[in-house]
């Protein structure tokens, strides 16, 4: 295969820190602004990039803040769930509990989310972006790990989709909702650490396999 010559690698780099540039300037305006009240001419200026380059990124201002809203879940990406050994749910269960805390504490996240919240009463795709593009695929992989595991018969898990919801809502009831309704305390990492233990234990106090 033959390799990228260095111009070219180049300007993969400058092309790639003109996207986060992008993505950081829009965050900001959206949370300052709303996204009503945000324009991309108004993103493109705080990025110091031309409209031009921009549009090149992102086509729209829907799929600009839906890739904002993807960004805490890469590291939680399906393909990254899907490589998580079988046959193992104690461990793996402890790997997504850790990831699902780490990205709902990514720090611009609750900002993000209320924001989010204001405007999908009057723009309702804006709640549909955070659901097909940020926590819907995760919690599809879990779901879909949870399947994996009840056809090996590590885990009696006959409703996927449900426990898959368990799992998860039983760390953001305690890491994440709390700060969005009325603490905006970051909580201990001992605290996450105990939210995360206890959610693998009661899972598997439900779900694991019986012999």
């Amino acid at each position: 295969m033959a390799r990228a010559s260095p111009a070219a690698a180049y300007h993969r780099q400058i092309s790639a820190e003109k996207r986060d540039a992008i993505l950081d300037a829009a965050l900001e305006c959206f949370l300052e602004r709303g996204f009503a009240g945000t324009s991309l001419n108004r993103i493109a200026k705080a990025a110091d990039v031309s409209t031009a380059t921009l549009y090149r990124h992102f086509p729209s201002k829907d799929e600009l803040f839906a890739q904002i809203i993807e960004r805490p879940f890469l590291d939680g990406s399906p393909e990254s769930i899907e490589t998580l050994p079988s046959g193992e749910p104690e461990r793996v269960l402890h790997d997504i509990a850790d990831r699902y805390a780490r990205l709902i504490l990514t720090p611009y996240f609750h900002p993000l989310v209320r924001a989010l919240i204001a405007e999908a009463i009057r723009l309702p795709q804006m709640g549909h972006a955070l659901e097909q593009r940020g926590h819907g695929p995760f919690l599809a992989a879990v779901k879909g790990y949870f399947e994996r595991e009840h056809q090996l018969g590590t885990l009696a898990v006959p409703d996927a989709g449900l426990a898959a919801e368990q799992f998860l809502g039983m760390i953001s009831s305690v890491v994440f909702w709390p700060r969005m309704l009325n603490d905006e305390r970051r909580p201990s990492a001992a605290k996450v650490q105990r939210t995360c233990d206890a959610a693998v234990a009661t899972f598997l106090a439900r779900y694991a396999a019986r012999e």
